[in-house]
């Protein structure tokens, strides 16, 4: 693999308080690395990490073999950039935000066509060039950050939740931009996002983080409890509707757990021994572009789970969203978090 960025030892702490902590992350050239998790869970740090606008408290940083924590900040900054979640906006005309970047680093030559070239690949005509930064609607606002970065054409880019805050058209562009970017000059691309459609759709791997660490499995089905006993052996977590679901005591103190499905189906429950039951609603169903396979969100109570789905596309026709199913797994199955 050629690796453009990595990482090797990272801890990362604010206030004191541990906030990141990442062993070892190898990110390929040219690959679409997309960053998984619930709030808090590091996403946010790891990209300012990645791109130098955070050092870490302890390890290595490296891009392109030059260690980021060393190397000066045009060295670096000129060829990483960082898209945050919250558009920010020279208070200029669309022009001039996207003119800054190639301006601070001495760009020269056809500079308008350069801009017009980068409104376009953000599905934006000329017409906005002229447009002051107060006069653009949410979407259009993260298309024109996205537009400053694009024409500065970096070797990585990175973006933070791109499509939070954003109408469908937009987050279409967005997704049509980026792939453009790697597919024409080799742009790799570190994606955070809560959208998992999304990120499933156009990513080569997915990174899942959880309390800043990177986890070895999907995060989709973490019960964060509270935990109660059940009896010697099983402890419970009670979910908003009721019911409950069963794990073996942990040998810690209980913290939060992941749970994995067996199987979905809509007869109800079964009675081998040691797999229990949840009814629950389909939310939506949609295809792993990777694996291939179906897969739906399942609402038990507030409770969300993602259920893999068995067989193919078309066995998943016998299930449609707002349909009552049963999810069955087993308790000692499920897998205990550190905290």
């Amino acid at each position: 693999m050629d690796t453009i960025l990595r990482m090797r030892e990272v801890r990362y702490t604010y206030n004191g308080r541990p906030i990141l902590d990442i062993g070892e992350l190898d990110i390929a050239r040219a690959s679409i690395t997309g960053l998984a998790g619930p709030n808090g869970s590091g996403k946010t740090t790891l990209l300012k990490l990645l791109s130098g606008v955070e050092k870490p408290a302890s390890g290595s940083v490296s891009f392109m073999a030059a260690n980021t924590t060393r190397s000066s900040e045009n060295t670096v900054r000129q060829r990483l950039c960082l898209l945050p979640q919250e558009p920010f906006l020279l208070r200029r005309r669309v022009y001039d935000n996207i003119a800054y970047g190639l301006r601070i680093r001495g760009g020269r030559g056809d500079l308008a066509g350069y801009i017009h070239e980068a409104l376009e690949l953000v599905g934006l005509d000329s017409s906005f060039a002229g447009r002051r930064w107060n006069e653009l609607s949410g979407g259009e606002a993260q298309r024109v950050c996205l537009a400053a970065r694009l024409v500065l054409r970096p070797d990585c880019l990175m973006l933070d939740e791109p499509t939070a805050s954003v109408d469908m058209e937009s987050a279409r562009c967005i997704r049509r931009a980026v792939l453009l970017a790697r597919r024409e000059w080799g742009t790799t691309l570190i994606i955070a996002s809560h959208h998992r459609s999304w990120l499933n759709d156009i990513c080569d791997r997915i990174i899942y983080l959880y309390n800043g660490r990177i986890l070895a499995c999907s995060f989709d089905n973490i019960l964060t409890g509270p935990w109660e006993t059940v009896d010697r052996s099983t402890v419970g977590c009670r979910l908003s509707d009721g019911q409950m679901v069963y794990a073996c005591k942990p040998v810690h103190t209980a913290g939060s757990a992941i749970v994995s499905f067996s199987d979905l189906d809509a007869s109800g429950p079964v009675q081998e021994r040691n797999i229990k039951s949840l009814q629950g609603m389909i939310n939506s169903i949609t295809l792993d572009n990777k694996q291939d396979v179906p897969q739906a969100v399942v609402s038990c109570g507030d409770q969300r789970f993602m259920i893999k789905m068995n067989g193919d596309a078309q066995g998943a026709k016998q299930f449609w969203p707002g349909q009552t199913v049963t999810l069955h797994y087993s308790p000692e199955e499920i897998t205990w978090l550190e905290k």
